[in-house]
């Protein structure tokens, strides 16, 4: 229907059955914790449909948050997580669902298992679970995004997985030719800025970065300036823009955003671990501002240790020591998130103003650091860029294993 919102969430009951069954069906489903499933489903996606002919129907469920990032997929229909199993059943049977495919919502992988849906999981933050932390070990195929190390915390976790596979880092493919970088255009960056567990930790960070940010650019001699992220013009006050700089601010599809980064100088970016694999992908000069959570501190030590340390910005440590996240990660992710987010919002409901001098004066600091660096492909370097690739053979494996039976039938 022309005008139709194809991304409001649909009520269960009131989507016609499709007609016929000649393509297979995918529901999938991201994490509305940040932008990170959101770029994983549309990597993984996109390849899906790029290789499987016919393309098979897409289903999208819950990701309230990364629909923006996923609009210029094909979907046929969106809807809110159903509220019971027999609902989630009811809809797998409406659309005769094939397989699902599901990035790091272990309680939704769970009830598609429990409704007998083929369901493959994948995981990009392997190294962020303890014990505490629920997984969904049983899954079809789990493929967890690899990484350079795994701490203690998360090996009895990852032991348990019955069908595991390690991916290289899950990509969308970049542009086939190389494009000349616009002079004076640098993207800066604050992903999803959002977790089920935070309060005002989203508004507190940005209030707290993007000032220092934006003026540390500017002195460094950026003219242009793209503000991607759940955020919208407001993120900036128009007092706070230094004279000379255009600021362009809000959220961008997945496909704007990468195009920003095939033209930008500069990248400076809370450390979205898909963030940064997108910009090393693209060699793009890089420097990591403070983590607004848990995996973002992990990601800020793997950037640091792979590409370039004096360009990953940390809080002072006034502000949030790592030691005290360290204190509590054996307690889960939730507690030490806790520790993160109170810190955050401590220091925003404080307004000291040392706290954006700081950081001013580190950004600036690690700008003219990433100048004198010469190779930014490092995180790429160590796990490779086919995860997308590796993701999708796995899912036509279980799409090609429940179709195998329908044609023993029709024969």
């Amino acid at each position: 229907m022309a005008g139709e919102d194809r991304t409001a969430p649909v009520p269960w009951r009131d989507v016609p059955a499709p007609a016929g069954a000649a393509r297979p069906t995918v529901v999938f489903c991201g994490h509305d914790f940040g932008w990170g499933s959101a770029g994983k489903l549309h990597a993984v996606l996109t390849e899906l449909t790029a290789r499987t002919a016919p393309p098979p129907r897409l289903i999208g469920v819950g990701t309230v948050l990364g629909r923006s990032l996923l609009a210029k997929l094909p979907v046929d229909t969106w809807y809110d997580q159903p509220s019971s199993t027999g609902e989630l059943r009811d809809l797998l049977r409406r659309h005769q669902v094939t397989a699902a495919l599901v990035v790091l919502d272990s309680k939704f992988a769970a009830a598609l298992l429990a409704a007998g849906c083929p369901t493959v999981f994948v995981d990009s933050l392997p190294y962020l679970w303890t014990d505490k932390d629920t997984i969904p070990h049983d899954v079809t195929h789990y493929c967890a995004q690899l990484c350079e190390s795994l701490p203690r915390t998360c090996w009895e976790q990852l032991r348990r997985i019955e069908r595991l596979t390690w991916t290289e880092a899950i990509l969308s493919a970049p542009a086939p030719t190389q494009r000349a970088r616009t002079p004076g255009l640098a993207v800066l960056n604050f992903g999803g800025l959002h977790s089920p567990f935070s309060q005002g930790s989203a508004n507190a960070y940005s209030g707290l970065v993007a000032e220092p940010a934006v003026r540390a650019l500017s002195d460094a001699g950026f003219r242009t300036l793209e503000i991607c992220g759940n955020i919208d013009a407001t993120v900036l006050p128009e007092r706070d823009i230094p004279t000379g700089i255009a600021v362009n601010a809000g959220p961008r599809s997945h496909e704007e955003f990468l195009d920003l980064l095939d033209q930008a100088q500069l990248l400076v970016t809370s450390p979205g671990l898909t963030t940064l694999l997108e910009a090393g992908q693209r060699c793009l000069p890089t420097v990591c501002v403070p983590p607004q959570n848990v995996s973002q501190i992990l990601n800020g030590d793997r950037f640091a240790s792979a590409v370039e340390a004096a360009c990953r910005v940390p809080w002072p440590s006034e502000v949030l020591d790592p030691r005290q996240v360290d204190a509590v990660r054996a307690r889960g992710e939730h507690a030490a998130l806790s520790v993160v987010y109170g810190a955050i919002e401590r220091a925003a409901r404080q307004a000291h103003p040392w706290v954006r001098h700081r950081l001013q004066r580190d950004i600036t600091t690690a700008i003219e650091h990433s100048r004198a660096v010469r190779d930014w492909g490092g995180l790429l370097g160590r796990t490779g860029s086919r995860g997308a690739h590796q993701v999708v053979q796995r899912l036509t494996e279980v799409l090609a294993e429940q179709s195998a039976p329908e044609r023993q039938e029709a024969g």
